[in-house]
């Protein structure tokens, strides 16, 4: 019997090489939050296998500990010094190239959140994603254990982040996947329809009603211009 530490991170990491050492045709998905336990992992997931059951060659890739346990393979972020997060999310962009075409990428903390924006940011520019999905709380209005800090508003949120990936590798927010348990349906139908109006882009709790909108969306944002 073996123990192994889902945690432990490779002993020679080090910065990115930057987004031109990757493989040109390779396509980048990467969830990223408006807050952490917003359901990142899970929307990733569901992802992934919606685009394998289309017969794409679609890879989950793990930054946490409960993602590596699920996939096998990854590097969990948390216990990655800081300097090197993003040199870790390029060696997980290259060990997803020898798997597949069409990664989704795994995302970790909050981009505002006081304690883990610094990984957040790590991932997005190490992994100079081509398109994001961004995960919201429905009607959340602060910071998980910070409700001294407000939420931006969604359509802040999605300039903030394309903002944050276009000097590295521009990318934009594909759609918005909504976590809508605390609602019931019809009211999760409302606000996925008020998302999809302040944002311009598609909204759906793919969970409840499936991921196809999404990963259509997705998939159209891939397309060359």
């Amino acid at each position: 019997m073996r123990l192994r530490d889902l945690r432990r991170a490779p002993s020679d990491l080090d910065v990115p090489r930057g987004p031109g050492a990757r493989r040109a045709d390779l396509q980048v998905v990467h969830s990223v939050g408006s807050d952490t336990v917003v359901g990142k992992k899970v929307v990733t997931l569901e992802l992934d296998r919606a685009a394998r059951a289309r017969g794409l060659r679609s890879v989950f890739v793990a930054t946490g500990q409960t993602g590596v346990a699920i996939a096998g393979w990854g590097i969990a972020v948390d216990h990655v010094i800081s300097d090197y997060v993003a040199g870790a999310a390029e060696r997980l962009v290259e060990q997803g190239a020898q798997r597949g075409d069409l990664l989704f990428l795994e995302g970790q903390g909050a981009l505002f959140h006081p304690a883990y924006s610094g990984v957040t940011l790590g991932l997005l520019h190490g992994a100079a994603p081509d398109v994001l999905v961004l995960v919201h709380q429905a009607r959340a209005t602060s910071i998980r254990n910070y409700p001294e800090v407000a939420l931006p508003s969604l359509p802040e949120l999605v300039r903030a982040y394309e903002a944050v990936c276009r000097p590295v590798r521009p990318a934009r927010v594909a759609a918005v996947a909504l976590n809508t348990l605390a609602l019931d349906q019809g009211t999760a139908r409302a606000e996925l329809a008020a998302t999809e109006h302040a944002c311009g882009v598609v909204a759906d709790d793919i969970i409840r009603f499936g991921p196809d909108r999404v990963l259509d969306a997705v998939l159209a944002a891939l397309e060359p211009a």
